[in-house]
């Protein structure tokens, strides 16, 4: 499990690094960039009203949950997640079609359900059995650390791909007392960001969410989830 989860940092960083080298390189504005003329002004830019310019801040909501749990890096099965998410994003630079993004994400509720089994045990002649429920923990958290690139910055669809990563903190131990309430996340994912006008914005996406205490307990069983979700943002 420890190979699986340095194998996933190694593709964030090679992803954030790729968002970036991409992102650099158009921001550049090459012979083949275009230039905003007297009667195209800088503000909106080449895209018009859609189109997303360097220090763009953004401001949004989202909420979503998880509809499955794999075990590509956690070992836990049927996780659930479920977050609301309050964003802040900057644009870091753009080019002719790409624009990187520099997020933060609050998240004043988290919900993580899972399945755990307990034995119950009976006097002879009776069988113990293994009862098995769910758990419901609750908790808040922040991702501080976080990049998206949009593709097509200039149009009202622009497709995106993101990565970012921090901490939850729990109610409770989890998955039990052998746990912690304190854990790290990590995430990657991409969606479409549609722009209903120069300062709005829909989103819909996709995240694979991991979350783990980085074996700072005794017990550390890792969650993953397939995570959708739907978020609405302005733009200042």
């Amino acid at each position: 499990m420890r190979q699986r989860g340095r194998s996933l940092a190694v593709r964030f960083a090679a992803l954030l690094l790729a968002c970036g080298a991409c992102a650099s390189a158009h921001a550049q504005g090459g012979p083949q960039a275009r230039r905003a003329g007297p009667e195209e002004p800088e503000a909106q830019g080449a895209g018009g009203a859609y189109g997303l310019e360097k220090s763009v801040n953004e401001f949004g909501v989202w909420g979503g949950g998880s509809f499955g749990a794999p075990t590509l890096i956690g070992k836990t099965e049927g996780t659930r997640l479920g977050l609301v998410g309050l964003r802040y994003a900057r644009v870091l630079a753009r080019g002719d079609s790409l624009a990187l993004k520099y997020t933060i994400d609050a998240f004043p509720v988290a919900l993580l359900s899972f399945p755990v089994a307990e034995l119950v045990e009976a006097p002879p002649p009776f069988t113990s059995v293994v009862r098995r429920e769910r758990r419901n923990i609750t908790g808040a958290g922040l991702s501080p650390v976080g990049f998206q690139l949009n593709f097509r910055r200039r149009e009202r669809v622009q497709p995106f791909a993101q990565a970012s990563g921090g901490f939850l903190y729990f109610g409770e131990r989890v998955p039990d007392a052998r746990g912690a309430q304190f854990n790290f996340t990590g995430d990657f994912g991409g969606g479409v960001q549609w722009k209903t006008g120069a300062r709005r914005a829909w989103t819909v996406g996709y995240r694979y969410q991991h979350v783990s205490n980085g074996y700072r307990a005794p017990l550390n069983p890792g969650f993953d989830s397939n995570l959708f979700y739907v978020g609405f943002s302005i733009f200042r």
